[in-house]
């Protein structure tokens, strides 16, 4: 015999826009982040225990670049749709002026509202359905930290003639390889790239310490052309791994725009985007 579980979703998205767009980034973690509030039977009201555990998952999150925060409200298969389409939406509300009060509210720039209606639970177990049952009386929030892609940029903010430094994409002293430490990033700034086939950039090429602004020598040719060759190595990485070599170009700058402080720091490559179609 299958057994409905009625389960109605409130969605609200709070769009968090920074207050200065120069605030250093304290915490660039990407992944979702989320907490779960649960309730008694029939009620919206928020136990003193489930208060404080939610006030600890805020303290989590408070240097959290936050994109967005969703809250979804969840009740069990018992009552009418109409009473359990209320009860979520108390529950739902309930947790998100709690958010709202600790979370930034002054830079919240969107509420977005949904509803889901019902999921199908198929067990035959009593016992396992009543536990279903006090699991689903419960508000999930979720929180969505912007992405930063490489390390040194949102997604959002790419706009044509801007460069942007790829800080995390190290390269081996004299050489044109970037470090074991450095793959993950360029994978996931290769991914965004591959997917999104509008944007046609310049790779920027760059070397440290030398006078004049002159380029070093590559260990391993002799040539004098490093800045070129770590730019030309990024390029012939993005085309193999499937970037149109046609929204590509890359040119080495030699060592003369230096970043300022650790001269290590210019041993780098930059994002130049030219167009976005």
């Amino acid at each position: 015999m299958k057994t409905y579980l009625t389960t109605i979703v409130l969605i609200l998205s709070f769009a968090f826009a920074s207050a200065n767009e120069n605030t250093p980034v304290v915490n660039t973690n990407t992944s979702l982040l989320s907490h779960e509030v649960f309730f008694n039977t029939d009620s919206h009201t928020i136990t003193n225990e489930e208060f404080a555990k939610l006030l600890d998952f805020i303290k989590t999150i408070e240097t959290v670049d936050i994109d967005k925060v969703s809250v979804h409200g969840f009740c069990d298969d018992r009552g009418s749709y109409n009473y359990n389409l209320k009860l979520s939406n108390k529950r739902a509300n309930a947790i998100k002026t709690i958010v709202a009060k600790y979370i930034a509210t002054n830079n919240a720039s969107k509420v977005d509202i949904a509803g889901k209606g019902e999921v199908e639970l198929s067990t035959q177990e009593k016992n396992l359905f009543t536990q279903l049952r006090s699991l689903n009386r419960k508000v999930v929030v979720v929180v969505s930290p912007r992405k930063l892609i490489a390390g040194s940029f949102f997604a959002e903010d790419l706009k044509a003639g801007k460069t942007f430094n790829l800080p995390t994409l190290k390269f081996q002293k004299g050489l044109r390889y970037i470090t074991n430490a450095s793959t993950n990033d360029l994978k996931e700034l290769t991914s965004f790239l591959v997917a999104n086939k509008g944007i046609y950039f310049t790779i920027q090429g760059h070397v440290c310490c030398t006078k004049g602004g002159a380029d070093s020598r590559d260990k391993e040719t002799g040539k004098k052309n490093l800045s070129q060759v770590r730019a030309k190595f990024i390029h012939d990485y993005l085309v193999k791994q499937g970037v149109d070599a046609s929204r590509i170009k890359y040119q080495g700058l030699k060592g003369a725009y230096k970043l300022g402080g650790n001269d290590k720091e210019d041993r780098r490559v930059e994002l130049l985007v030219r167009t976005i179609k």
